[in-house]
């Protein structure tokens, strides 16, 4: 599993985090030490999980780690993950998905950057 900025942020250039692979107990620990610096600096964070393989409760954990720190820092954040998708059908389990999650790529920069 990787999570990966894809974009240095700028001042109207939200954060990419592409996450591709397995969310699970193996890989989100390590992922969750590296959560601050992703978002250091970042007017906006994009949460992309459409690659994701596999997520459970530690995928969960890290959306709501991102999220939580996002809320703090003032910084807008979507998630993209389309309907039917795994992660996408966990998170409507959990009741995050309507708060944050949307359907695609261009639909998170727009509610990025509306705030």
């Amino acid at each position: 599993m990787t999570i990966l900025g894809l974009a240095e942020p700028g001042p109207d250039a939200p954060q990419v985090l592409h996450a591709s692979g397995e969310l699970d107990a193996a890989t989100v620990p390590a992922l969750l030490e590296q959560v601050p610096d992703l978002l250091a600096g970042a007017c906006g964070v994009v949460l992309d999980l459409r690659d994701v393989t596999f997520f459970d409760s530690s995928g969960v954990r890290l959306v709501d780690v991102v999220a939580r720190q996002c809320a703090r820092r003032g910084v807008p954040v979507a998630a993209v993950a389309p309907p039917g998708h795994l992660a996408r059908r966990v998170l409507e389990m959990v009741g995050m998905a309507e708060s944050f999650v949307v359907d695609g790529i261009d639909e998170a920069f727009t509610a990025v950057r509306r705030g």
